[in-house]
């Protein structure tokens, strides 16, 4: 099982807006997939998603939408590097949520 933390929103954030945040932060992530199809690089991203798998500089965490928001999700033996990048991806979606 994964390490999951959920964020409670009606709709979650468009996933641009969370990258650039990510990017303004100084983690520059790419989403690798969407609802189980790998994704180009220089892909757009998806207004509407399901589960979505973000490449971070420190490894893979997945986004997952859920009825009352959005889980957050890191292998269940992440590392402390990995749990960190839980962190920033958090951080980046509720700021994401704050400006929209």
């Amino acid at each position: 099982m994964g390490l999951e933390e959920r964020i409670p929103c009606t709709e979650p954030p468009p996933l641009e807006r969370v990258l650039s945040q990510l990017a303004a932060d100084g983690y520059a992530s790419v989403i690798a997939m969407v609802d189980g199809a790998l994704v180009m690089p220089k892909a757009p991203p998806p207004e509407r998603w399901r589960d979505v798998r973000l490449r971070t500089p420190d490894g893979t965490v997945s986004l997952v939408r859920q009825d009352a928001g959005v889980s957050v999700v890191v292998f269940g033996n992440a590392d402390d590097r990995m749990r960190a990048a839980q962190a920033r991806v958090l951080t980046a979606i509720r700021s994401a949520l704050l400006v929209g």
